[in-house]
């Protein structure tokens, strides 16, 4: 993609757009998710790979690239739905436990709650 410098050449970047986009980029294209809730337990996640026009134009095998970043959704759809069912623990009532490296879930998780809080009327 012009403007990634030589350093940043096989980086991954990414942004969260609340409440349900989220933007993955890395050098040679951009993955955007959106998910929509659908109920409590509920979610469908649409995801689109999007490669400059001369990419797509030339044909180019970008299989590859979408399998990896497809197999990490996967990944991470599958520990999802390996929790839900225990979702309404009194465990999870403040979010439940999070990984460390995992802090946008938490920034999620703490935006989600100041949102959802009920404010006395003025």
């Amino acid at each position: 993609i012009p403007g990634v410098a030589d350093d940043q050449d096989r980086r991954y970047y990414a942004i969260t757009v609340r409440p349900q986009v989220f933007i993955n980029l890395v050098p040679d294209h951009v993955i955007f998710h959106r998910m929509y809730p659908m109920a409590a337990d509920r979610t469908i996640v649409e995801c689109d790979w999007l490669y400059l026009p001369h990419v797509v134009e030339s044909g180019k095998d970008v299989s590859r690239s979408v399998e990896l970043f497809h197999r990490v959704n996967q990944q991470d759809f599958d520990a999802c739905e390996r929790t839900q069912p225990a979702m309404s623990s009194k465990a999870y009532a403040k979010g439940g436990v999070l990984v460390p490296s995992e802090h946008h879930i938490g920034e999620f998780h703490t935006w989600l709650q100041n949102k959802l809080e009920v404010r006395p009327a003025h």
